[in-house]
């Protein structure tokens, strides 16, 4: 289940489920009334405190329009979009809080359409380039149901966080090798790029074939290059897990082949072994994971239309691929 203040998109509706669920304030969520939103200077140093306190932290959401009660969210207190816009909002943020919040958003949700009714959830990611200044010159974080002033040690280890690193999956290949008489084999890959600014040793790459075939039939590459592969079937028997634990040191800006090997199915098999397969991509380091999947449903449909007009016209299925 996603957490409430990373999703994706917010409503009237959720909104209000927020109130009728009483859900509470914590390090990660503030409710705060519709009058929080003011063009008086203390407002505006408010508004830059608790921003930059959540981008300091570990993130979270600031909704403006809903009030609190006992830290439990209360009943709508509206704010004039007339008035205060969206537009505005930012702008308050922006050149209050120093060095800007990357990748912080801001969703507007209105009462049935009426702007003079509106809500603002502000969403707030655990910034990497923290610590950020607020308009008071100082620097604060998230305490339980509060923004506090930082001490000077948490300050400096702030400074740290950038240089963490980042891992992504640079994309996914499953395609067309070759259709023989009776079989016809794929090939399946990943890799790994590094978009931080700081090494890592300590990753690790799974591909789970989930509602896995008896009809496919995994193979290894005959020169045997990257055979440091774990080939395990799960305990709920339906899912292969493919890892590799045996990966080198990545560098920045760097992109690593992490897995690549070939499947085959038999050609009268390849609709029923594909119709309920997904497969599935993992990325695992100490500072985060990524994913991606995909099924193979239409590579299936095109493959037998090729088998059908005997003709070898190769097919790819993929997804953020970079040169694998």
């Amino acid at each position: 289940m996603t957490e409430l203040h990373k999703l994706e998109t917010y409503d009237l509706e959720t909104l209000k489920s927020f109130i009728e669920n009483e859900i509470e304030e914590s390090i990660h969520i503030e409710f705060k009334s519709g009058e929080a939103l003011s063009k008086s200077d203390s407002k505006k140093k408010e508004v830059s405190k608790d921003v930059a306190a959540f981008a300091n932290s570990d993130g979270g959401i600031i909704i403006y329009g809903i009030s609190e009660k006992n830290h439990k969210a209360d009943k709508f207190t509206y704010i004039d979009g007339k008035i205060y816009t969206k537009e505005w909002l930012e702008q308050i943020i922006s050149t209050t809080i120093k060095r800007n919040i990357d990748g912080l958003k801001i969703y507007p949700v209105r009462n049935n359409g009426n702007i003079e009714e509106s809500i603002y959830v502000v969403q707030i990611p655990s910034s990497i380039d923290a610590p950020h200044l607020s308009r008071d010159s100082r620097y604060y974080k998230r305490y339980n149901f509060e923004s506090v002033p930082m001490e000077e040690y948490e300050i400096r280890q702030l400074y740290g966080r950038k240089v963490k690193s980042e891992l992504q999956l640079s994309g996914y290949s499953i395609g067309l090798k070759e259709i023989g008489e009776e079989r016809t084999s794929f090939t399946c890959e990943t890799g790994v790029y590094n978009i931080g600014e700081k090494h890592e040793k300590d990753y690790k790459v799974n591909i789970y074939f989930d509602n896995f075939s008896k009809h496919i039939n995994i193979n290894w590459r005959p020169d045997g290059v990257g055979r440091n592969y774990d080939y395990t079937r799960l305990l709920d028997g339906k899912t292969i897990k493919i890892t590799n634990n045996a990966l080198p040191t990545s560098y920045p800006d760097e992109t690593i082949n992490a897995i690549r090997f070939n499947f085959d199915v038999r050609n009268e098999n390849i609709l029923e072994a594909f119709k309920e397969l997904k497969i599935r991509f993992w990325l695992f380091y100490p500072n985060g994971k990524d994913e991606m999947e995909t099924d193979l449903r239409e590579l299936g449909e095109k493959v037998m239309k090729d088998i059908e007009e005997k003709n070898n016209t190769s097919y790819n299925n993929g997804n953020r691929c970079t040169s694998l």
